[in-house]
């Protein structure tokens, strides 16, 4: 269908490729000779001017005026217009004669005696005479050949107005065997593609709906038909997109069960524990009569309950939408009094913490309780990482413009692969105690602030995170 399609175009543009041709060709004989007519015409008219003016000259010599001089520079431009238009032999034949006569005419007019002299009258009236004989005459033949010209110019016009008049009609007709034969070609390739649109709407209705009757096509079909079947199409896919919808909202319902029923087994299993520590004191001291309890127990129950607290305190962080309250601070601050906080821990483990900022203060619009909250977080997990001491690295870079890092490094054993991919999801943890929500709320924080949290592998071994966030001023 294609390779038809393709020689209807090749024939069509062939046709327009003729019309083009014979429509081109008329326009240049029309120009040829319309140009022609031009150039007869202006000699026609220099010529009658040439006439005229030879003849104002003979007469002003027969009346014996001998102030003629201007008459004879006018004469010379009209033979000089005369040589640009001359077309035959005959016409610049007669041209060269007028021009020779004129000249000897000339030579004799200078040399005419001074008024008075015995021989003046003879030689002006012989240069009358040459004058009228030698320059007038060839000028009124030169005046008919232009004339039989002209005749000639004006027929050969009609001839080749009558041939434009006979070429537009052809250009016309080829130019409607050429819409025809295009049009033609595009209603064919038109009502194919039609009906290969039509099967595959039909085929696509089945695929939405499987019990769709099996494709039956008959005659070609056309616009009407392929209407029909989109109406039947649109109609299906919106029952479609109803039932996956239905069927998303019932998912979404299902996942929601699911992280609602993780989330009370992590309630249930971080309170449980506590409140068993809790018991068994309280059982001890009744089954010991009544004793008080020692402050050691004490101790213990309070502690315990803290931990409850804690518990209880990261699950409302997780569940409930964090707020920013963005101030002016500075990145290379927050980090500091982070590490403030964690010093003491690191100093019990043996753990050095490192430092390396800029020189100059890096501001940040942002909210500094929940960004220390993240760096909180991830130097406790690296301390956590690090029981038996090592290096902890706090790492600003702000030598990209309009960003700030900041990389949080240390020498503990590393992540495990295989949970790389699952640290940022709710309830994955690496620790035996860890609720697994504390970098969930960590990115959640990041993310507000238009930024970005990743993880990756130390060089000095262990892991690095690194923070970016937008950079203030």
């Amino acid at each position: 269908m294609t390779r038809i399609f393709t020689q209807f175009v090749m024939l069509t543009l062939c046709l327009m490729a003729l019309c083009a041709f014979t429509a081109v060709s008329l326009f240049r004989q029309q120009a040829a000779v319309t140009g022609l007519l031009k150039d007869h015409m202006q000699g026609r008219k220099a010529v009658i001017e040439l006439r005229e003016c030879l003849r104002d000259v003979i007469e002003l010599e027969k009346n014996r005026n001998e102030e003629v001089a201007v008459l004879h520079e006018r004469v010379r431009d009209l033979l000089e217009t005369l040589k640009r238009v001359a077309d035959g032999n005959e016409e610049r034949n007669l041209h060269g004669r007028m021009v020779q006569s004129f000249n000897d005419y000339l030579n004799l007019w200078k040399a005419l005696p001074p008024k008075g002299a015995a021989d003046h009258e003879e030689a002006f009236h012989r240069a009358t005479q040459l004058l009228e004989e030698d320059v007038l005459q060839p000028c009124e033949a030169f005046e008919e050949s232009n004339s039989r010209r002209i005749e000639y110019s004006a027929v050969e016009h009609e001839r080749i107005l009558g041939q434009h008049a006979w070429g537009l009609a052809v250009v016309g007709g080829l130019g409607g065997v050429a819409g025809g034969v295009l049009g033609y070609g595009v209603a064919r390739n038109f009502t194919r593609t039609l009906q290969r649109l039509r099967v595959q709407v039909r085929d696509a209705a089945g695929k939405l709906l499987p019990d769709e009757p099996e494709i039956i096509l008959r005659g070609e079909g056309g616009m009407q038909s392929l209407g029909d079947d989109m109406d039947r199409l649109s109609v299906q896919i919106g029952e479609t997109m109803h039932k996956l919808q239905q069927r998303e909202l019932e998912v979404l319902r299902a996942k929601q069960l699911a992280a609602v029923g993780q989330l009370a087994a992590g309630v249930g299993h971080e309170i449980r524990n506590p409140l068993t520590s809790i018991k068994l004191l309280i059982q001890t001291a009744i089954e010991d009569g009544g004793d008080g309890l020692s402050t050691e127990d004490l101790i213990i129950i309070e502690a315990e309950i803290r931990r409850m607290e804690q518990s209880l305190k990261t699950f409302l962080d997780f569940a409930k939408p964090l707020r920013i309250e963005r101030q002016r601070t500075t990145i290379d601050g927050v980090v500091g009094g982070v590490i403030d906080l964690l010093r003491g821990r690191a100093t019990k483990q043996k753990v050095a913490i490192v430092f390396e900022k800029p020189p100059h203060p890096v501001p940040l619009e942002a909210d500094p309780q929940q960004l220390r909250q993240v760096f909180v977080n991830l130097g406790l997990n690296a301390l956590d990482a690090m029981p038996g001491g090592g290096t902890l690295t706090f790492r600003i870079d702000d030598r990209t413009a309009g960003q700030v890092f900041v990389e949080v490094c240390d020498t503990g054993p590393g992540i495990d692969p295989g949970m790389v991919p699952r640290l940022f999801e709710p309830f994955a943890s690496t620790k035996d105690t860890g609720l697994g929500l504390g970098l969930v709320i960590s990115r959640r924080i990041v993310e507000n602030h238009q930024g970005t949290i990743g993880v990756a592998k130390a060089i000095q071994g262990g892991a690095a995170f690194t923070v970016k966030l937008p950079r203030e001023g």
